[in-house]
Formats: structure tokens, sequence, C-alpha cells
């Protein structure tokens, strides 16, 4: 009982002198003066001291109004040197106390002790020279006037007043000490915290120190924002041919290939301006995305290397260590290997695809024949004839497919600009499919404009169209619908351009696959459990040749429920190939 007694007394103390120091308890502070004053006066007139009745109201009414201007006052908007006025008005009042009574004036000279201390404790210099002179005239002026007083010092007031300050005065202290004591202890642990913190900084930067010098088949260059390296690791200076002292202060661009700096700046779309160089290098990295892209990288002996570059954004580094500025993070890997298998299996597919054009021309050649001589064959053997031709066109646009894939990888691909009508191509490349879309039992309709004209390569428009209804059907189910449409747009500046969407209800595409379906040879999950027919080179070919033409391609899917390709192509400008 006691203990609980004591416990909730040392709470509501605790909360008290945690109040006292709040900038917004101007009254709280004032209450030990109002108290004692009001003992005093108590005592005062209980005793019968003579005193001049309307001084002493007029001290009591000056503690009063101090009392309730601090407790009242919207002391958070008033301005902080209004705080000095309250204990000079308390001053004032126990100047005219001692005034106004009999007493001898060192009897209540031991109050200014609280308004004093009040003052002294303001921020700044001004509070404690403002208490000493307030303090100084309110003493001294009195005893320069010409009143009467007794030499006689009361001895209840003397012992109250000084009890009264001096019990004030040891608690203020007490909880002074109690207050700095309680935020040395936070301090103590805040710094503890801070050290424990620090020391987890220290650790997690000699772990990543540790583990960037550890791999040395990546490249990690940190570089400002306008693209200069300010930091490398071991890998880097494998990975790029130089070392540490050559690559420090050197923008990454000066490490790429300068005619391939000069295609992709010519491309269409490409930056423009005196940062465009670096702007290709970062892409979407500028904007906080992540770029990855393939660079040809020329080594100081001459020597060239096929460099993956992934640049993200990186934010600025402070510290105990030195200072890295904010810009991006490339992390550089040698793809060199993985580009030379690649082309090995391109010039293979290349050789082999050009190898089987020749029979198959010479296969669609006499199956003309024999249908030019059609009167000798029976039904049943026209049927035979129209499976093996068909068979045929599925060959060569596979055989076609896979030669303008080696051919863009070795640099022999080539567009050339003509007028077509691109409803037209549309149409044909649903006559083509419509033995196909027939047996799958696929309704195809071409809807949109009349005629569309652009200027394009009717081949390789083909194989676009080609490949996205091909794809169309193959994935819709039996009894579904494909919709081409074909219609004439206009591009922000004016100039003409066409769109082709090509849409199906098919099965659809996972949101995980989206963005690799335009991958060289990547086939879907559903694609290999359904087995269906294939290479996954299709829509990896539309992409690159659609990116050719200046265009745009996005594809919208949901499983289950259908797949709609979106392919928008601006007039094609003269010849346009793609170096190897």
């Amino acid at each position: 009982m006691e203990r609980g007694t004591a416990g909730r007394i040392a709470e509501v103390y605790g909360r008290v002198w945690t109040a006292w120091f709040a900038d917004d308890a101007v009254g709280l502070r004032q209450l030990p003066l109002t108290i004692s004053f009001a003992l005093v006066l108590v005592i005062h007139w209980t005793s019968g001291i003579g005193s001049d009745g309307l001084l002493v109201a007029l001290a009591a009414a000056l503690v009063v109004a101090v009392q309730a201007v601090g407790s009242l006052g919207r002391w958070d908007r008033w301005p902080t040197a209004w705080r000095y006025v309250l204990p000079l008005v308390q001053m004032l009042a126990i100047g005219v106390l001692s005034i106004g009574s009999t007493l001898s004036l060192a009897s209540f000279h031991v109050l200014f002790v609280l308004p004093v201390v009040s003052l002294a404790l303001q921020p700044g210099p001004w509070g404690l020279v403002v208490a000493l002179c307030g303090s100084a005239v309110l003493m001294f002026v009195p005893s320069l006037l010409p009143i009467t007083k007794n030499d006689v010092v009361h001895p209840a007031v003397h012992a109250l007043v000084d009890l009264l300050i001096i019990g004030f005065v040891a608690v203020g202290a007490h909880g002074i000490v109690g207050v700095a004591r309680r935020q040395a202890r936070e301090l103590t642990l805040a710094r503890d915290d801070l050290a424990v913190g620090a020391q987890r900084l220290r650790d997690s930067r000699d772990t990543l120190r540790s583990m960037m010098a550890a791999a040395t088949e990546q490249g990690f260059v940190a570089t400002d924002e306008a693209g200069t390296v300010v930091s490398v690791n071991v890998g880097a200076e494998r990975v790029l041919g130089r070392r540490e002292a050559d690559l420090l202060g050197t923008p990454m661009d000066r490490f790429v290939a300068p005619e391939e700096l000069a295609e992709r700046l010519a491309a269409p779309g490409a930056p423009h301006g005196p940062d465009a160089v670096h702007r290709v290098l970062v892409g979407c990295a500028a904007t906080g995305g992540t770029q990855v892209d393939e660079w040809v990288c020329v080594l100081p002996d001459g020597g060239r290397r096929h460099l993956e570059f992934v640049v993200t954004p990186r934010p600025a580094l402070g510290g105990s260590a030195p200072e890295l500025p904010a810009g991006y993070l490339f992390v550089v890997t040698d793809v060199t290997a993985r580009f030379e298998d690649e082309r090995t299996q391109d010039e293979f597919i290349g050789l082999v695809s050009h190898e089987l054009r020749t029979p198959l021309a010479s296969i669609l050649g006499y199956l003309d024949l024999l249908r030019l001589d059609g009167s000798r064959l029976d039904e049943e053997q026209r049927g035979y004839l129209a499976v093996v031709e068909r068979n045929a066109h599925r060959l060569q646009t596979l055989v076609d497919d896979l030669l303008t894939s080696a051919q863009i990888v070795s640099g022999t691909y080539r567009m050339v600009a003509q007028e077509v009508d691109v409803v037209q191509v549309a149409r044909d490349a649903v006559a083509s499919q419509a033995p196909t879309a027939a047996a799958a039992g696929v309704d195809v309709e071409v809807q949109g404009d009349p005629r569309v004209p652009l200027l394009s390569d009717a081949d390789r428009l083909g194989q676009v169209v080609d490949n996205l209804l091909s794809n169309a059907v193959k994935y819709s189910r039996r009894g579904g619908n494909v919709r081409i449409v074909v219609t004439a747009d206009r591009a922000p500046d004016g100039s003409r351009r066409a769109r082709v969407r090509v849409a199906d209800d098919g099965t659809g595409i996972a949101p995980d696959e989206l963005d690799r379906v335009i991958q060289r040879f990547y086939r879907t999950r559903d694609t290999r459990r359904r087995q269906v027919r294939g290479v996954g080179l299709g829509l990896a070919l539309v992409d690159q040749i659609v990116h050719d033409h200046g265009g745009t391609m996005t594809i919208r899917s949901e499983l289950g429920h259908g797949t709609e390709v979106d392919v928008v192509l601006p007039d094609l400008a003269g010849s346009v190939g793609r170096a190897g």
C-alpha cells in the first residue's frame, strides 16, 4: 500500500517537473511565488501587523494578475520577450508589499529569489540582466523613500518566507538535477544506440567492399550524374581491360565503340542534345528504372568485347569513407562468349535455311505444274496435293523466319521502302492462313479502313502480319474469333502512320511471361504443355522488324481471355538495315 502511494507520488512528481520545462508552462512556473505571497498575506493579516491596506491589496492584485495571464495567455503565439514581464511584475508586487507593510524591508527581500531565478533561466543573457537590474531597483528604492518603518522583523513572517523560498529552491534544484540526470541517461542510451548503429554500418560497408572485391567476373562501376566514373571494383578493371587509375574520371561512353554509339544516336527516337550520348547509355535509369543493354567495348589494345550493362540510379553515399555523389551504378558483364555462341548458331541456322530454300522452291514449282495438269488427278489425289502444298508453305514460312533471324544477327538484313497497302497485306495474310484457321475452327476477319497506304517493305510487313495472325490462330480455341483491325493514324507531328491490331480470345499469356515472349526461341509454359507447333521465333522477328521500322509494338494479354497485339508503324525512311 505504502509502496503504491509512494510510486504514484513519484509519478506525479515526475510529470510535474517534465511539464515545468515545457515552453508553454508559463503559468505553472509562476505558481511558487503566488503560493508564497498568499501565505505571507494570510500571516500578515492574522498577526495584526500594521500596513497600508491599499498598497497591500495592489500587491496582491498584481500577483493574481500575473498568475492569471501566465495560466491563460496564448504563449504559443505571443512574443518570447513578453515572458520577461511576468517576473518583473512579481518583483514590483514584492516591492509594493514591502512599502505597504510596517515590517522591516529585509523581511520580504528573500521573495525576490523566485522571480530573479525565473528571469535568469530565460534563454540568452537578457533575462539575467533584467533580473539583476530589476531586483536592485526594487530593493534599494524603498529604502530611499521617506517611509516610516519598524526595524522589527516579524519572526513568523520571516521564518515562513525563508522556509518557502528555501523549500521551493530545494525542490526546484532537485527537479532540475533530476531532469538533467534523466536527460543524461537518455543521451547515454542514444549514444550507445548510435555507436551500435555506426558499428553495424561499418560492418555492412566492410562486407559490401569484401563482396565487391571478390566479384571478379562482374564489374561494378559507380558514376556521377554526368556518367563520369568515380569508383570501380577489381572486376571492372578485368572486364573493361583497364587499371583503376585509367578508369576513374573517365566518362563511360569512352569505353564504347564509336560506330555503335553513332548507330544508336541515329536510330529513330534517339535522344538529342549535348548529353545525348550519356542518355543513350543510361536509358530509363535516368527516370528511376533499370536499363539493360549490350554494347561493344573497345579495349586499349584495340580488341573488342561484348559487354552487358545493367544501369540503375544510385543515391549519394557519405560518411567516414570518401563521399560519392549521386549518379548511376553500372553492373558490367562480359558476354563475348555467349555472343560468339549465338553468332555460330545463327550462322548455322542461316546456312541450313539457305540450303532448304532451293529444294522447297523446287517442290512448290512441281506442285504448280501438277495443278496445271489437274484434270488427270482424281479428287483424292488433289486432296493429297493440297496437304503437300500446305505443309510446303508452312515449311517455307519457317525457313524465311529463320533466315531473317540469321540475317539480322549477321548484318545482311535490309528493308527497302515502297508504297504498299497495309489492308491488302493483311488480306493476303488471312488468305494464307485460311486453311490452317479452317482446320482449327477459328474465324478470321479483317476490319478497319478500306485502304491504308504506307511506305514500307512489303515482304517484312507481310512477315509481321503473318506471324501475328499465325500466333492468334494457333492459340485460339475451336470456335474462337481472330480480328485484324487496320486503320490509318497520324503522329503528333502530323506524319502518317498505320496501326495494325490483332486480337484473339484464346488462352492468353501469363503476366510473368509477357516480357519474355519477344525473346528469340522462347516458348511459354502453356505452349510447351499443349505441344503447340513452332520454334518461338515469330514475336522476336516482329519486334525487331517493328523496331527497325521506327514503330512500336504493345502486347496486352489476360490469361484465359486472349491476347491483343497493337503495332504502330510510321513511313519507312529509305533503306534500313542493321550492322553486324
